[in-house]
């Protein structure tokens, strides 16, 4: 029964993933190259013996082969699937040259290869919008709701409560920033910022103290608190001070309560405070009042990061380096309601930053600030896709589908010979010289492509059997 139900929830997931961002990524090399002319000879998922195939109209075969890991789109005249090399046409009649992929000019071959991986793009953007439109966008703040005993946070002094504002000087937006934060760290030692939520009961009281924008000092019942100097607007234009402590008056009733600069304020009795004039005006219009004031102290911890052990309620126990915290269960998450249009914005800018922080973690690998353990393959998208579909949801499923897509659609934009964008590279070349590489180059250069990934196969296939033997001695 165990038996069964892993098959269910790690090989299907698995199948029907991978399965569909195949069929994306191969269908856009399939439809650009018709739109252009091209005759489209096979169309696979799956590489090995067919197990399913049906030829259409045009004399395209459709099918569905064996080993699912993968899938072609081949051309007319292409001498394999990677269209890397070309096949004895002299065969093809003079009709059939004329929609060959080899014979086609540069810019329709840079076309048709881009095509697949901007496919993959255009797919996780749909994703996204879906999501944002129809669920909302789920935002889990970067609130610090639980500390992992032994964690790296806990052991620095980090405490429930705590909003995380950076990591390693990059700004964090909500919860998920924190782990693609720790993922990118280049040094296991980084600076965490926090604002620490505390509040004060004080009263205001008479005080002599010179106004910032006066010369001679005067007497009045205030909390003793100056705000930093106002900004300005693009005009130079003064605008509503930001609710930040800039200094504190000797002898005040808020050095009494311990106020300090830099303090967020946040609450003044449970009233909202948006400007440095709103917490001025409640104060004049309550002036014998006791006053309850809330606000967020920004403090600065040294952290070292290190594997930590860490079983979610409802997933499989998982280890790897991390902060060593957990959202704040009262929060959970919130669904900001987006019309169509902020739907649309919030999945490119999602794609965007999947894109940038992927770029970030290969530069850092590239220029050896990372090592390569991280790099994983087949084995670990099964487990993710298996683990998620346990616990996470069909939500959450299709949330890393879309993040698969845009790694695959990056994946095959990389000038790698044998890959998209490999061929882009040559292409581009050809079209920009007017007139084709030699075929002794072209094959010492898809001879490195294919070294470079089968070095990188291996790498991952090892990485993800040394991560699967952790997880079950863990």
């Amino acid at each position: 029964m165990d038996a069964l139900l892993n098959v269910l929830y790690y090989v299907v997931p698995f199948i029907v993933l991978l399965g569909i961002l195949v069929f994306v990524h191969e269908f856009g090399h399939f439809i650009i190259a018709r739109m252009l002319g091209v005759t489209v000879t096979d169309f696979s998922i799956g590489f090995g013996k067919e197990l399913w195939a049906k030829r259409d109209k045009r004399g395209t075969r459709w099918k569905i082969s064996a080993i699912p890991l993968g899938g072609y789109c081949q051309f007319l005249g292409d001498g394999d699937a990677s269209s890397s090399t070309t096949s004895d046409i002299s065969a093809l009649s003079e009709e059939e040259k004329k929609n060959a992929f080899s014979l086609q000019k540069p810019w329709k071959k840079l076309a048709i290869v881009a095509a697949g991986p901007l496919f993959n793009y255009l797919f996780a953007i749909l994703v996204f919008i879906g999501l944002f439109y129809f669920v909302g966008r789920m935002v889990f703040p970067p609130v610090v709701g639980g500390l992992i005993e032994d964690g790296a946070a806990a052991r620095a002094g980090i405490e429930v409560g705590d909003v995380i504002t950076k990591i390693a000087g990059n700004k964090v937006t909500d919860f998920q920033s924190i782990s693609n934060e720790v993922m990118l760290a280049e040094s296991d030692d980084v600076e965490v910022m926090v604002e620490r939520p505390m509040s004060v009961k004080l009263r205001a009281e008479e005080l002599t103290f010179t106004p910032q924008c006066q010369d001679k000092p005067i007497t009045q019942k205030i909390l003793g608190i100056q705000s930093l100097p106002a900004p300005k607007d693009e005009n130079n234009n003064l605008l509503p001070a930001l609710p930040i402590v800039g200094s504190v008056y000797e002898g005040s009733a808020a050095q009494k309560a311990g106020l300090q600069k830099d303090d967020v304020l946040t609450r003044i009795n449970d009233v909202q405070i948006n400007t440095f004039d709103d917490l001025r005006n409640y104060v004049a219009t309550h002036n014998d009042e006791e006053f309850e004031l809330q606000f967020r102290r920004p403090m600065i911890y040294s952290v070292t990061l290190h594997e930590t052990s860490y079983e979610p309620e409802n997933g499989a126990k998982v280890r790897r380096k991390m902060l060593g915290v957990t959202s704040a269960p009262e929060l959970s998450f919130a669904e900001e309601s987006l019309s169509f249009g902020e739907a649309v914005k919030a999945g490119v800018v999602e794609t965007y930053d999947l894109t940038a922080n992927t770029l970030r973690a290969v530069g850092q690998m590239i220029t050896g600030k990372r090592g390569g353990k991280e790099v994983g393959g087949i084995i670990r998208i099964a487990e993710m896709s298996g683990d998620i579909s346990k616990s996470g949801g069909l939500i959450s499923f299709l949330y890393f589908m879309a993040l698969l897509s845009v790694n695959l659609g990056l994946l095959n934009l990389l000038p790698i010979p044998v890959l998209d964008g490999g061929n882009f590279v040559i292409f581009f070349i050809e079209m920009i010289s007017g007139r084709e590489l030699n075929i002794r180059v072209k094959d010492l250069i898809f001879k490195l492509g294919i070294f470079i990934i089968l070095a990188l196969m291996v790498l991952a296939t090892w990485n993800d059997v040394v991560h699967l033997i952790s997880r079950w001695f863990d």
